[in-house]
């Protein structure tokens, strides 16, 4: 099961209604009975639509907003199909790109193709990821979640946006691709059955970016419109209280993509089903070479920043995304696994964390990543 974010049997009512929620003073949901120090915390964005990555430029903070399908109730909307979850998922033009400048937020994109759920417009699959290229474009990943050759039940205007690389005028709103990603899995598809899900994103030299296909398993390269594979992450196995006894056989997923300050790229794993707690791993990629393990025992990470030579990371469920208690996670210190030393949490039972950036030493973590308007940011100081 190739999944990126299991939200149908997570998001239930309670849930969705602590959505901005962080607790000054939580039990730490993974060290039961340890109590971490308070960790002052500032909402500085709400009411987003199941919100993803996170970006700076100028001092602008930027949100990729996934969307809410076509929760919007428009008369446009649709069609609905199967989704990669198994349940019924809406085509809409909701996704979108928020934009925070000087304390005030504002849609700066809208219309931007979104699958989300039929009945509330939760776990929804858009915009997932963005990059600023000078003053008036901004370069966004769209996700899908299903095989890419499903794109051909969705209107004109989602066939050419969602598995893309977009180019965003904000000045027109006009979208140019950079690449289709879900045609390029579609041809070489290196892991498991075709399916593409872009999501992390990160500027790779003047003209080109990279990207993580979660639902291909791989990172890309994107230039000028050709798409090239970087790095596949083939399957595991382990064992988890979910599944049984035995051994099981789980997908890697990559999620996100940082140039760290070695020039090498770090790409964060979530793990497919049973997202087995501790399993998620962050890798060290350098193109044309094997890529390799550096730093483990995480769990479903969604996001990740460097601090300088600190590498943080976003725990979208502390527990393991098929633990009853849901997408409750953190914001987490990761060291390499060569120092021998356990991640540590920063700020902890946060509400389906998910997208993380850093700006003047402080962490902005997007939470409520699964709920169609209550999602936030909020900034984390890290000392």
């Amino acid at each position: 099961m190739r999944k990126t974010l299991i939200m149908a049997a997570v998001a239930s009512t309670a849930m969705v209604a602590t959505a901005a929620a962080v607790p000054a003073d939580a039990t730490d949901g993974a060290h039961s009975g340890t109590k971490l120090a308070p960790v002052p915390y500032k909402i500085v964005a709400s009411n987003l639509h199941n919100p993803r990555q996170i970006t700076f430029s100028h001092g602008d903070m930027y949100v990729a907003e996934a969307g809410s399908g076509s929760f919007d109730g428009t008369a446009s909307s649709g069609p609905c199909m199967v989704g990669g979850e198994g349940t019924t998922v809406c085509y809409g033009k909701t996704g979108s790109v928020t934009r925070v400048r000087a304390g005030h937020q504002h849609r700066v994109l809208k219309g931007i193709s979104s699958l989300g759920g039929q009945v509330d417009g939760g776990s929804a699959l858009g915009p997932a990821d963005l990059v600023v290229v000078g003053k008036h474009t901004l370069v966004v990943s769209i996700g899908f979640g299903l095989p890419p050759g499903k794109r051909k039940h969705l209107p004109t205007r989602g066939q050419n946006q969602m598995a893309h690389l977009l180019s965003f005028n904000l000045r027109s709103g006009r979208a140019t691709s950079l690449g289709d990603l879900g045609r390029h899995e579609r041809r070489t598809n290196p892991v498991d059955n075709p399916d593409t899900d872009p999501t992390g994103l990160a500027k790779a030299g003047r003209l080109g970016f990279v990207v993580t296909d979660s639902g291909g398993n791989t990172v890309v390269s994107a230039r000028a419109g050709k798409v090239k594979t970087v790095a596949a992450f083939q399957d595991r196995q382990g064992t988890s209280p979910v599944t049984g006894p035995q051994p099981t056989t789980y997908q890697s997923v990559p999620t996100d993509i940082v140039r760290g300050p070695d020039g090498a790229w770090y790409v964060s794993e979530l793990t497919g089903f049973p997202f087995i707690k501790g399993a998620s791993r962050v890798w060290r990629v350098v193109p044309g070479h094997k890529p390799h393990v550096w730093a483990k025992g995480l769990t479903n990470v969604t996001s990740l920043a460097f601090d300088g030579k600190k590498l943080y990371a976003v725990q979208i469920a502390n527990l393991g995304l098929a633990n009853p208690a849901g997408p409750i996670g953190s914001l987490v210190r990761v060291f390499p696994k060569s120092s021998d030393k356990a991640p540590v949490r920063v700020s902890t039972d946060l509400f389906a964390p998910y997208g993380l950036a850093i700006h003047r030493h402080a962490a902005y973590v997007s939470t409520g990543a699964v709920t169609a308007a209550g999602g936030s940011v909020l900034k984390i100081p890290l000392g």
